[in-house]
């Protein structure tokens, strides 16, 4: 082959190459800006404990946010649950509901969420404090991975969504906001982390020292689950984390720009179908 012929070959590649790069990008773009289909928008809101908490922006918001989650992740039924339309409603809603401050913090979406019936089994890889790892798998109700895929067990959402303390929609996607800033543990993106860290820091050396009447205990694990455990306990039990932490109420409440403590949620909504 000439060299007229192997720079046209490698041209071609090239072309193909940046055709396969761009391909999902240009995709999205011919799909347009998603929205929510027929009575979906209300069903959203219907469904939502802290929707007397929102703004018309914020609602405008959380509806075009959840509209581009339903539009580009995969969620998937396993152990034999039929995932609804209103089960992936309720999802989407809780997790767009930690992106809507005047200065919105943003994840990456992942590419599926798993729903089980209950709570799973997982094999665990951190070694304890001897340095090793225990062979037995653990039971959880959530997991997010930072490569894309966050798990839920579905009847924890419903015990959620009658007023339980824990929220495992919003721990586990309070792990992608903190993913999303990986220089900061335990913080969601924001420009200015320091009165963030000192807060949080204080009421974390508190959870591991004397214990918690709203935060589980689970949160002095490290920076990283205390945070995924004070954003349950925010959303779900915000008088009480206002009396019991109200440095760190005050700092979320400013991140979220909802004062949950304030106006409680409405846990009265029916389970979806």
């Amino acid at each position: 082959m000439n060299i007229a012929g192997a720079t046209l070959v490698l041209a071609g590649a090239l072309v193909v190459a940046a055709g396969i790069i761009a391909y999902p990008r240009l995709r999205a773009l011919g799909r347009g800006t998603p929205t929510l289909a027929g009575d979906e928008h209300a069903r959203l809101f219907e469904r939502l404990p802290w929707a007397a908490l929102l703004d018309d922006r914020q609602r405008d918001r959380l509806a075009m946010l959840a509209a581009q989650m339903l539009a580009e992740v995969r969620f998937v039924g396993c152990n034999g649950l039929d995932v609804t339309r209103d089960m992936e409603l309720v999802i989407a809603s809780q997790a767009s509901l930690l992106c809507l401050g005047a200065q919105p913090g943003v994840f990456d979406l992942p590419g599926e969420i798993l729903i089980y019936p209950d709570a799973f089994y997982i094999p665990q890889t951190l070694p304890d404090e001897q340095g090793l790892v225990d062979d037995l798998p653990m039971l959880a109700s959530g997991e997010a991975w930072d490569s894309g895929r966050v798990i839920l067990a579905w009847a924890e959402i419903e015990q959620a969504l009658a007023g339980a303390d824990h929220n495992v929609i919003l721990h586990e996607f309070a792990h992608l906001l903190d993913f999303a800033a990986p220089q900061n543990e335990g913080a969601p993106p924001m420009a200015d982390v320091d009165s963030w860290s000192q807060a949080f820091g204080a009421a974390f050396e508190q959870l591991r020292d004397e214990g918690s009447p709203v935060l589980d205990i689970y949160g002095a694990e490290n920076p990283t689950e205390f945070f995924a455990v004070a954003v349950e306990a925010f959303f779900q039990r915000g008088a009480a984390l206002k009396e019991a932490h109200p440095a760190i109420h005050q700092l979320m409440a400013a991140y979220f720009d909802l004062d949950t403590a304030a106006t409680a949620p409405d846990f009265s909504a029916s389970t979806p179908r």
